[in-house]
């Protein structure tokens, strides 16, 4: 516990610097995700199941849908020539049907198109569209019988997103068809942070500012502070902390002849054993699978480490706690510090692969640590539950393992999230290991910055179950005694 303002006022600085040096790498990490990013209201490629026939002189195929982007950036109609080499010629033409102006034409030979590919149309950058306006997509041709292209539908499709399918009809020479063209929309949306991010700033360190007084204050009037309380444990018992992390981490590969490198093995290991059982079954789904595969693997097994440890820490340091008096939270706390050691190591054979596959590194590393900072405080969190409830179940050691395999089952740890049916995929954005994975996974394999919505959300996970630990643990750490 501080004793002097002149401390409070020391602590305080220091804690702004840091609060500003960190928006100003998020901002920087960001770029110009931060005012705009791919479209959620895109309409992904699919198959097809039928085709509209030849589309001759004089014919037209038209689908309307209604847009959820702010900006388009390209179409993709798939067709077909079926191999005939004709020199005829296939017209796609895209319409704002709302506000009843032109986005975009091109003209294509047949022969060019191949057989059930897309034909994707550029839109002009400057071209503005409006989200919920009525977008009209029209293929017209000048093709002979025998010579034509045809274009390809999915009978009875109905649109991911009810706002995308609202009013789309599929109209073949005039005559109403149950389906929708096989289509590929791609477009951005304006991001509400960017413009506003130094606002956000300012509100961050006004916010920070009026809690670290509130805390302060209290603290000053001899009212108990936990926030405080921290760094007097941290000054009092730091050497000790240092201590039992080495223990726990040195402990784990006692007598084992590869020792601290089986942080390096054990990742890259499983990720071979798993991309030759699942690369067969995914591959064609995920780009750069090892990547992703690895990715997952990094994430899920700290977690389950780190937890798996911090259950036993109460019940396995008894001797510890009966003679030597340390706040009991230390000891899941220090188990979790070990295990991070084991996730920094296991990032090596990540980046490494990572490098030999082709990602590029960019800027967006830069806030790879703070995902793995929320991963680490809500595994903490988590650990701190399970270590309550194993002194007084000793089940749960048993109960977690079945959890843990189930859990990580219900994450796209090794098969993509496209797999899960449209109507039960949203429940798996309550899965907190979902966000923390998906978020390293933009960092590494896609170059760029989670979302600042991913961001909130990793970072009120890892609150949230930290607070909850902490208050179960507390409410419960006085009975220990009586069953350790």
């Amino acid at each position: 516990m501080m004793k002097q303002k002149n401390d409070y006022w020391k602590l305080f600085l220091l804690l702004e610097c840091a609060l500003l040096l960190f928006l100003g790498i998020f901002y920087f990490s960001c770029g110009e995700a931060l005012y705009v990013r791919k479209s959620d209201g895109n309409i992904e490629e699919f198959g097809f199941t039928n085709d509209t026939g030849e589309l001759l002189e004089g014919g037209v195929v038209e689908q309307t849908y209604t847009s959820q982007m702010d900006q388009l950036t390209a179409i993709g109609v798939m067709v077909s020539n079926y191999g005939q080499a004709s020199e005829s010629q296939l017209t796609i033409r895209v319409e704002d049907v709302t506000e009843g102006h032109m986005l975009a034409q091109q003209t294509y030979r047949v022969a060019d198109i191949g057989i059930n590919s897309y034909v994707y149309l550029p839109v002009p950058e400057h071209t503005k569209l409006r989200r919920g306006s009525l977008v009209k997509i029209t293929l017209t041709s000048d093709a002979a019988g025998g010579s034509a292209p045809t274009a390809l539908y999915h009978v009875g499709y109905a649109f991911e997103k009810d706002a995308v399918g609202k009013d789309a009809v599929l109209l073949v020479n005039g005559e109403v068809v149950t389906g929708t063209l096989c289509i590929a929309v791609q477009g951005n949306n304006y991001v509400w942070t960017g413009p506003n991010f130094w606002k956000l700033v300012c509100l961050a360190v006004l916010l920070s500012a009026a809690v670290y007084c509130l805390l302060a204050y209290r603290s000053i009037r001899g009212k108990t502070s936990y926030f405080f309380a921290l760094f007097g444990v941290l000054n009092r018992y730091g050497f000790l902390i240092q201590q039992l992390v080495a223990r726990d981490f040195k402990t784990r590969y006692k007598r084992s002849v590869l020792g601290v490198f089986w942080s390096l093995l054990n990742p890259l290991l499983t990720m071979t054993v798993q991309y030759i059982v699942f690369s067969t079954l995914f591959k064609s789904d995920i780009d750069n699978y090892q990547v992703y595969l690895l990715t997952g693997l990094v994430v899920f097994n700290f977690f389950n480490e780190g937890v798996g440890q911090g259950l036993t820490s109460i019940v396995g340091n008894a001797s510890l706690i009966t003679k030597v008096y340390l706040p009991k939270y230390v000891y899941p706390v220090t188990r979790v510090l070990s295990s991070g050691i084991n996730l920094l190591m296991s990032l090596i054979p990540l980046v490494l692969v990572a490098a030999i596959t082709g990602e590029t590194f960019t800027r967006s590393y830069l806030m790879a640590p703070y995902i793995l900072l929320c991963i680490m405080i809500f595994t903490i969190g988590f650990g701190m539950i399970m270590a309550s409830a194993m002194t007084f179940f000793r089940d749960m050691q048993f109960l977690w393992g079945i959890l843990s395999l189930l859990w990580m089952y219900l994450t796209p740890v090794f098969y993509p999230i496209t797999i899960i049916p449209v109507e039960t995929r949203r429940y798996f954005g309550y899965n907190p290991m979902i966000h923390y994975i998906n978020a390293l996974r933009s960092i590494v394999m896609d170059g760029t910055a989670p979302r600042p919505s991913e961001f909130a959300i990793c970072t009120l996970w890892a609150c949230g179950i930290l607070f909850t630990g902490c208050l179960i643990f507390k409410k419960t750490q006085d009975k220990f005694i009586f069953y350790i």
